[in-house]
């Protein structure tokens, strides 16, 4: 075999490897976890001196999942935070911030590259850059074209940039403003937040005011609906919204709107002839065309 024919064979092998390779199953790796299992007992078992100083460990499987830490702020969150971030004029662009990622979900690193002109007014709409994805997207926001607008008005803000501050900034204002007000925070913090919980609320908001997913897909700049659905967390507003909605469709098929009376009504026929008036009716009418 020449060398040619060496690596041709070892690029085939390779290409016929990656054909007939097939995703691990869950199950496979229970039962692979289950044989290791088995002998480190047997070895426990077998030998005295592990008693007592080995443990066989348990499955991973058998492990509950980590709850995620992302979260969404509720509407008395929101308020206080923004009270605190008023208070203090050196963290009105936190402020600012905090406001302009909850209308537009936006991405920190996405508001902090906005430039003036990707904000318009007059069609209220705002243009977002994701150097995660590497698109544009332009969302419909005029309560943020508003907010850039005085802020623009009122000479805040950079020669060509809307926020001015670093990443770090922004992060220890909002955490110092939180943990004034008695509101965790942190993204390591068991029952804290972080600037990217800001957009996770929005999109959450928007499915509970009943934006459809493919609409919140698109303003959230995700790329498929699987992504967007990891955003919408569980709000208790959701049961009441699911409770109105039902009432509503009950409302709506309600036997009250069409009153059906207790008893049943014979239906009303006319009163039909007797055979005597029948036959008389006959026997006029031969006579009259007979005349």
């Amino acid at each position: 075999m020449t060398r040619d024919d060496f690596v041709f064979w070892v690029a085939a092998e390779t290409e016929r490897g990656k054909e007939n390779q097939r995703p691990l199953k869950k199950s496979s790796i229970r039962r692979g976890l289950n044989t290791i299992k088995a002998a480190l007992n047997h070895a426990v078992e077998t030998f005295p001196d592990l008693v007592g100083s080995f443990q066989v460990p348990r499955s991973p499987l058998t492990k509950k999942v980590e709850e995620e830490l992302d979260r969404v702020l509720s509407d008395e969150e929101i308020a206080k935070i923004s009270t605190a971030l008023a208070t203090k004029h050196e963290w009105h662009e936190a402020l600012f911030f905090f406001q302009l990622a909850l209308i537009t979900a936006g991405r920190m690193a996405e508001l902090r590259r906005m430039r003036w002109e990707e904000s318009n007014v007059r069609f209220g709409s705002v243009k977002l850059y994701s150097s995660k994805t590497k698109k544009w997207r332009t969302i419909n926001a005029p309560s943020a074209t508003t907010l850039i607008a005085q802020r623009k008005a009122e000479g805040e803000g950079g020669g060509s940039r809307v926020l001015t501050q670093p990443d770090h900034w922004f992060r220890d204002i909002l955490k110092e403003a939180s943990e004034s007000i008695g509101i965790r925070y942190g993204q390591t913090v068991r029952g804290g937040w972080c600037p990217h919980d800001l957009r996770h609320t929005c999109l959450t908001n928007l499915a509970l005011s009943g934006v459809p997913i493919n609409g919140i897909k698109e303003y959230a700049g995700h790329a498929s609906i699987l992504e967007t659905q990891k955003y919408l967390k569980f709000m208790p507003q959701s049961i009441d919204l699911a409770a109105s909605v039902s009432t509503r469709l009950a409302t709506l098929a309600s036997v009250a709107r069409f009153p059906i009376t207790a008893t049943k009504r014979k239906a009303q026929t006319p009163d039909r002839p007797s055979k005597a008036k029948l036959c008389d009716s006959v026997v006029t009418g031969l006579t009259d065309s007979i005349s």
